[in-house]
Protein backbone atom coordinates (compact mmCIF):
# COMPACT_ATOMS: atom_id res chain seq x y z
CA UNK A 1 0.00 0.00 0.00
CA UNK A 2 1.47 3.38 -0.71
CA UNK A 3 2.90 5.31 1.97
CA UNK A 4 0.56 8.22 1.67
CA UNK A 5 -2.42 5.76 2.83
CA UNK A 6 -0.83 5.17 6.35
CA UNK A 7 -0.60 7.78 9.35
CA UNK A 8 2.19 8.85 10.51
CA UNK A 9 1.49 7.51 13.87
CA UNK A 10 1.48 3.61 11.78
CA UNK A 11 4.44 4.88 9.54
CA UNK A 12 6.27 5.53 13.11
CA UNK A 13 5.04 2.20 14.28
CA UNK A 14 6.38 0.29 11.18
CA UNK A 15 9.88 1.75 11.23
CA UNK A 16 10.12 0.65 14.82
CA UNK A 17 8.99 -2.92 14.15
CA UNK A 18 11.15 -3.04 10.93
CA UNK A 19 14.15 -1.90 12.68
CA UNK A 20 14.02 -3.76 15.63
CA UNK A 21 13.54 -6.86 13.38
CA UNK A 22 16.80 -6.23 11.42
CA UNK A 23 18.55 -5.42 14.92
CA UNK A 24 17.41 -8.76 16.91
CA UNK A 25 18.47 -10.81 13.62
CA UNK A 26 21.77 -8.83 13.49
CA UNK A 27 20.75 -7.93 9.67
CA UNK A 28 20.81 -10.82 8.09
CA UNK A 29 16.71 -11.78 8.55
CA UNK A 30 13.58 -9.98 8.61
CA UNK A 31 10.29 -10.28 6.89
CA UNK A 32 9.32 -6.61 5.18
CA UNK A 33 11.19 -4.02 4.07
CA UNK A 34 10.93 -0.21 3.96
CA UNK A 35 12.20 3.21 2.03
CA UNK A 36 15.53 3.37 3.45
CA UNK A 37 16.32 0.30 4.94
CA UNK A 38 18.77 -2.51 4.07
CA UNK A 39 18.27 -3.48 0.80
CA UNK A 40 17.42 -7.41 0.06
CA UNK A 41 18.47 -9.51 -2.77
CA UNK A 42 17.86 -13.33 -3.12
CA UNK A 43 20.54 -14.96 -4.99
CA UNK A 44 18.62 -17.33 -6.93
CA UNK A 45 18.69 -14.75 -9.63
CA UNK A 46 20.89 -11.95 -10.92
CA UNK A 47 22.23 -9.50 -7.93
CA UNK A 48 24.58 -6.22 -8.16
CA UNK A 49 28.45 -6.70 -7.30
CA UNK A 50 28.08 -10.69 -8.09
CA UNK A 51 31.90 -11.80 -7.97
CA UNK A 52 32.65 -9.36 -5.27
CA UNK A 53 29.74 -10.24 -2.57
CA UNK A 54 31.14 -13.96 -3.24
CA UNK A 55 34.46 -13.13 -2.66
CA UNK A 56 33.53 -11.19 0.75
CA UNK A 57 31.34 -14.93 1.43
CA UNK A 58 34.28 -16.47 0.53
CA UNK A 59 36.23 -14.42 2.87
CA UNK A 60 33.95 -14.97 6.08
CA UNK A 61 34.80 -18.59 5.24
CA UNK A 62 38.52 -17.86 5.28
CA UNK A 63 38.16 -15.87 8.71
CA UNK A 64 35.89 -18.73 10.34
CA UNK A 65 38.75 -21.32 9.36
CA UNK A 66 41.66 -19.43 10.54
CA UNK A 67 40.02 -19.34 13.66
CA UNK A 68 38.31 -22.57 14.10
CA UNK A 69 40.91 -24.88 12.36
CA UNK A 70 38.39 -26.03 9.24
CA UNK A 71 38.50 -26.05 6.17
CA UNK A 72 35.02 -24.78 5.04
CA UNK A 73 34.55 -23.66 1.15
CA UNK A 74 31.75 -22.20 -0.29
CA UNK A 75 28.63 -24.23 -1.86
CA UNK A 76 25.94 -21.97 -2.94
CA UNK A 77 24.98 -18.45 -1.81
CA UNK A 78 21.69 -17.93 -0.44
CA UNK A 79 20.57 -13.80 0.32
CA UNK A 80 22.26 -10.90 1.27
CA UNK A 81 21.35 -7.64 2.96
CA UNK A 82 23.37 -4.29 2.34
CA UNK A 83 23.05 -0.99 2.60
CA UNK A 84 22.40 1.79 0.42
CA UNK A 85 25.71 3.27 -0.18
CA UNK A 86 28.59 4.10 -2.10
CA UNK A 87 30.83 2.28 0.89
CA UNK A 88 28.65 -0.74 1.79
CA UNK A 89 27.92 -3.25 4.58
CA UNK A 90 26.90 -6.43 2.96
CA UNK A 91 24.88 -9.20 5.40
CA UNK A 92 25.41 -12.60 3.67
CA UNK A 93 23.68 -16.07 4.23
CA UNK A 94 25.27 -18.77 2.62
CA UNK A 95 25.78 -22.80 2.29
CA UNK A 96 29.45 -24.42 2.73
CA UNK A 97 30.57 -27.42 3.38
CA UNK A 98 33.84 -28.81 4.58
CA UNK A 99 36.43 -29.28 1.90
CA UNK A 100 36.64 -33.07 2.29
CA UNK A 101 32.71 -33.42 2.50
CA UNK A 102 31.42 -32.06 -0.02
CA UNK A 103 27.51 -33.97 0.56
CA UNK A 104 26.81 -32.51 4.27
CA UNK A 105 26.30 -28.45 3.90
CA UNK A 106 26.06 -25.82 6.69
CA UNK A 107 24.28 -22.81 6.70
CA UNK A 108 26.35 -19.86 7.53
CA UNK A 109 26.39 -15.88 8.13
CA UNK A 110 28.97 -13.15 7.05
CA UNK A 111 29.34 -9.74 7.72
CA UNK A 112 31.36 -7.45 6.25
CA UNK A 113 31.86 -2.90 6.44
CA UNK A 114 33.80 -1.83 3.75
CA UNK A 115 35.69 1.34 5.00
CA UNK A 116 36.67 3.17 1.04
CA UNK A 117 35.14 2.64 -2.33
CA UNK A 118 37.68 1.77 -4.97
CA UNK A 119 40.21 0.36 -2.38
CA UNK A 120 40.23 -2.94 -0.59
CA UNK A 121 39.27 -1.97 2.83
CA UNK A 122 36.69 -4.28 4.71
CA UNK A 123 35.97 -5.52 8.09
CA UNK A 124 34.26 -9.10 8.67
CA UNK A 125 33.35 -8.91 12.42
CA UNK A 126 30.93 -11.73 12.15
CA UNK A 127 31.27 -15.24 10.19
CA UNK A 128 29.49 -18.02 12.14
CA UNK A 129 27.12 -21.10 11.90
CA UNK A 130 23.72 -19.62 11.96
CA UNK A 131 22.23 -19.99 15.07
CA UNK A 132 25.22 -18.83 17.21
CA UNK A 133 25.24 -16.02 18.77
CA UNK A 134 28.63 -13.41 18.22
CA UNK A 135 27.55 -9.73 18.09
CA UNK A 136 28.52 -6.89 20.56
CA UNK A 137 25.20 -4.73 20.79
CA UNK A 138 24.64 -2.61 20.20
CA UNK A 139 24.08 -3.06 16.36
CA UNK A 140 24.64 -0.45 12.98
CA UNK A 141 23.49 -0.75 9.88
CA UNK A 142 27.11 0.20 9.16
CA UNK A 143 30.54 0.97 11.02
CA UNK A 144 34.17 0.45 10.13
CA UNK A 145 35.51 -1.06 13.28
CA UNK A 146 38.54 -2.84 11.96
CA UNK A 147 40.83 -5.01 13.03
CA UNK A 148 43.16 -3.51 16.08
CA UNK A 149 46.90 -3.82 14.45
CA UNK A 150 50.09 -3.14 15.82
CA UNK A 151 53.57 -3.01 14.66
CA UNK A 152 54.39 -3.21 10.98
CA UNK A 153 50.93 -3.93 10.19
CA UNK A 154 49.98 -0.46 11.51
CA UNK A 155 49.34 2.73 9.06
CA UNK A 156 49.82 2.48 5.76
CA UNK A 157 50.78 -0.45 3.72
CA UNK A 158 54.07 -0.79 2.90
CA UNK A 159 55.61 -0.08 -0.86
CA UNK A 160 56.98 -3.14 -2.75
CA UNK A 161 60.51 -3.44 -2.09
CA UNK A 162 62.40 -1.42 -4.61
CA UNK A 163 64.84 -4.56 -5.30
CA UNK A 164 62.86 -7.65 -5.71
CA UNK A 165 65.85 -9.73 -4.21
CA UNK A 166 64.77 -8.46 -0.42
CA UNK A 167 62.37 -11.71 -1.25
CA UNK A 168 65.69 -13.73 -0.38
CA UNK A 169 65.44 -12.59 3.09
CA UNK A 170 64.40 -15.32 4.87
CA UNK A 171 64.06 -13.46 7.75
CA UNK A 172 61.86 -11.45 6.58
CA UNK A 173 59.88 -12.68 4.07
CA UNK A 174 58.47 -16.38 3.07
CA UNK A 175 58.50 -17.22 -0.58
CA UNK A 176 55.27 -19.16 -0.88
CA UNK A 177 55.82 -22.96 -2.91
CA UNK A 178 53.50 -23.10 -6.06
CA UNK A 179 52.12 -25.79 -4.63
CA UNK A 180 51.55 -23.88 -1.20
CA UNK A 181 49.39 -21.13 -2.81
CA UNK A 182 47.48 -23.65 -5.14
CA UNK A 183 46.61 -25.62 -2.05
CA UNK A 184 45.70 -22.22 0.26
CA UNK A 185 42.93 -20.96 -2.12
CA UNK A 186 42.60 -17.74 0.12
CA UNK A 187 45.87 -16.47 -1.60
CA UNK A 188 44.13 -16.56 -5.20
CA UNK A 189 40.80 -14.53 -3.30
CA UNK A 190 43.04 -12.51 -1.90
CA UNK A 191 44.49 -11.17 -5.30
CA UNK A 192 40.72 -11.18 -6.76
CA UNK A 193 39.43 -9.01 -4.05
CA UNK A 194 42.38 -6.54 -4.78
CA UNK A 195 41.14 -6.43 -8.49
CA UNK A 196 37.84 -6.27 -8.08
CA UNK A 197 37.99 -3.84 -5.01
CA UNK A 198 39.57 -1.56 -7.28
CA UNK A 199 37.40 -1.95 -10.09
CA UNK A 200 33.55 -2.65 -9.08
CA UNK A 201 32.86 -2.74 -12.88
CA UNK A 202 34.41 -5.90 -13.06
CA UNK A 203 32.26 -7.80 -10.64
CA UNK A 204 28.66 -6.59 -11.78
CA UNK A 205 27.90 -9.03 -14.99
CA UNK A 206 28.50 -12.48 -16.30
CA UNK A 207 30.65 -11.82 -18.86
CA UNK A 208 33.87 -10.07 -16.18
CA UNK A 209 33.95 -13.73 -14.65
CA UNK A 210 36.53 -14.30 -17.97
CA UNK A 211 38.54 -11.90 -16.14
CA UNK A 212 38.82 -13.38 -12.62
CA UNK A 213 39.41 -16.40 -14.82
CA UNK A 214 42.69 -15.12 -16.87
CA UNK A 215 44.64 -14.25 -13.53
CA UNK A 216 47.60 -16.07 -13.25
CA UNK A 217 49.85 -15.87 -10.01
CA UNK A 218 53.64 -15.61 -10.60
CA UNK A 219 54.92 -15.22 -6.89
CA UNK A 220 53.97 -14.97 -3.48
CA UNK A 221 55.87 -13.72 -0.55
CA UNK A 222 54.51 -13.59 2.99
CA UNK A 223 56.12 -11.14 5.69
CA UNK A 224 54.48 -11.62 9.36
CA UNK A 225 57.03 -9.19 10.88
CA UNK A 226 58.16 -12.43 13.22
CA UNK A 227 61.91 -13.96 12.40
CA UNK A 228 62.93 -17.78 12.76
CA UNK A 229 59.68 -19.41 12.21
CA UNK A 230 59.97 -22.63 12.24
CA UNK A 231 58.59 -24.41 9.90
CA UNK A 232 58.84 -21.33 7.76
CA UNK A 233 55.64 -22.21 5.85
CA UNK A 234 54.11 -21.74 9.17
CA UNK A 235 53.66 -17.77 8.30
CA UNK A 236 50.95 -18.68 6.13
CA UNK A 237 48.80 -19.11 9.02
CA UNK A 238 50.01 -16.13 10.97
CA UNK A 239 46.98 -13.84 11.96
CA UNK A 240 48.85 -10.76 10.63
CA UNK A 241 50.65 -10.78 7.24
CA UNK A 242 51.65 -9.06 4.39
CA UNK A 243 50.84 -10.88 1.39
CA UNK A 244 53.54 -9.67 -1.98
CA UNK A 245 51.60 -10.82 -5.12
CA UNK A 246 53.50 -10.95 -8.29
CA UNK A 247 50.81 -12.08 -11.03
CA UNK A 248 49.92 -11.39 -15.22
CA UNK A 249 46.48 -12.03 -17.12
CA UNK A 250 44.88 -8.37 -16.10
CA UNK A 251 44.79 -7.11 -19.69
CA UNK A 252 43.80 -3.88 -18.40
CA UNK A 253 43.66 -2.03 -14.67
CA UNK A 254 41.54 0.75 -15.13
CA UNK A 255 42.95 3.04 -12.08
CA UNK A 256 46.44 1.96 -13.80
CA UNK A 257 45.93 2.61 -17.23
CA UNK A 258 47.47 6.00 -17.77
CA UNK A 259 50.63 4.84 -15.95
CA UNK A 260 51.42 1.31 -16.74
CA UNK A 261 51.61 -0.69 -19.97
CA UNK A 262 48.78 -2.60 -20.91
CA UNK A 263 47.99 -6.63 -22.15
CA UNK A 264 47.51 -9.68 -20.15
CA UNK A 265 51.25 -10.33 -20.32
CA UNK A 266 52.39 -7.67 -18.15
CA UNK A 267 53.25 -8.84 -14.47
CA UNK A 268 51.73 -7.03 -12.06
CA UNK A 269 52.06 -7.09 -8.03
CA UNK A 270 49.56 -6.38 -5.61
CA UNK A 271 50.03 -6.00 -1.16
CA UNK A 272 47.50 -7.23 0.86
CA UNK A 273 47.58 -6.77 4.38
CA UNK A 274 45.36 -9.48 6.79
CA UNK A 275 44.83 -8.68 10.57
CA UNK A 276 43.04 -11.03 12.72
CA UNK A 277 42.78 -9.23 16.17
CA UNK A 278 41.35 -10.87 19.82
CA UNK A 279 38.01 -10.05 18.64
CA UNK A 280 38.35 -11.99 16.00
CA UNK A 281 37.65 -9.26 13.43
CA UNK A 282 39.32 -9.48 10.32
CA UNK A 283 40.50 -6.55 8.10
CA UNK A 284 41.81 -6.78 4.76
CA UNK A 285 43.21 -3.93 2.86
CA UNK A 286 45.30 -4.21 -0.20
CA UNK A 287 46.37 -1.77 -3.06
CA UNK A 288 47.48 -2.51 -6.82
CA UNK A 289 50.64 -2.07 -8.33
CA UNK A 290 51.29 -1.46 -12.03
CA UNK A 291 53.78 -3.73 -13.99
CA UNK A 292 56.05 -2.09 -16.44
CA UNK A 293 55.92 1.61 -16.11
CA UNK A 294 56.69 4.23 -18.28
CA UNK A 295 57.46 6.65 -14.98
CA UNK A 296 59.37 3.48 -12.66
CA UNK A 297 57.12 4.32 -10.15
CA UNK A 298 55.58 0.73 -9.79
CA UNK A 299 54.37 0.51 -6.25
CA UNK A 300 55.29 3.63 -4.46
CA UNK A 301 53.25 6.31 -2.73
CA UNK A 302 52.07 9.14 -4.93
CA UNK A 303 49.44 11.50 -5.04
CA UNK A 304 46.09 9.61 -5.08
CA UNK A 305 43.57 9.65 -8.23
CA UNK A 306 39.86 8.81 -8.21
CA UNK A 307 40.82 5.81 -8.05
CA UNK A 308 42.51 5.40 -4.40
CA UNK A 309 45.71 4.68 -5.94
Amino acid sequence: MPTEYFTAEELERYATEYWREVEESDGFDFSNGMMGGLMRYHCDCRYPYRILVDLYAKAGLHRYNMLKGTSFQLAEMVKFNMTPNHVCSFYITLLAHEAADNTSQKTFQVRVDEEKFSQLNMTCSIARLKGEVTTHKPWMPHFHCGAKADGIFKGEIPDWPLDDDAFNDGKRFYVVEKSEWEANDWISMYLELVVCANDRSLTSTIQRTDVMSKLEIVKVAIETGIEDVEPPNERLKAKSAHVYIIFKGLAEARALRRVFEIGEHVERKAIVRRVIDDKGYLTLTGKLCGGQSTDTRTCKKRPRNSYGL
